[in-house]
């Protein structure tokens, strides 16, 4: 019984006082943030060069490597 009050005491102290639970932490590490991930450049003359710039973003809070980017 002594375990269960424990225990109890314990689950209160952590998520505090009126049973609410502790806020979620945002997570560490890179985190990529891209706003457009598609592009379709419609119908190219064979020849023609196509440009398009993607706005991509470190929103993390360690360094992000790009390691491999594939095209279609």
């Amino acid at each position: 019984m002594k375990k269960v009050i424990l225990f109890v005491i314990l689950i209160t102290a952590v998520c505090g006082a009126d049973g609410r639970s502790l806020p979620a932490q945002e997570p560490k590490g890179p985190r990529i943030e891209v706003k457009e991930e598609h592009y379709d450049a419609g119908k190219v003359v064979q020849g023609e060069q196509v440009v398009h710039v993607f706005d991509i973003r470190n929103a993390g809070d360690e360094v992000l490597e790009i390691q491999k980017v594939q095209t279609s």
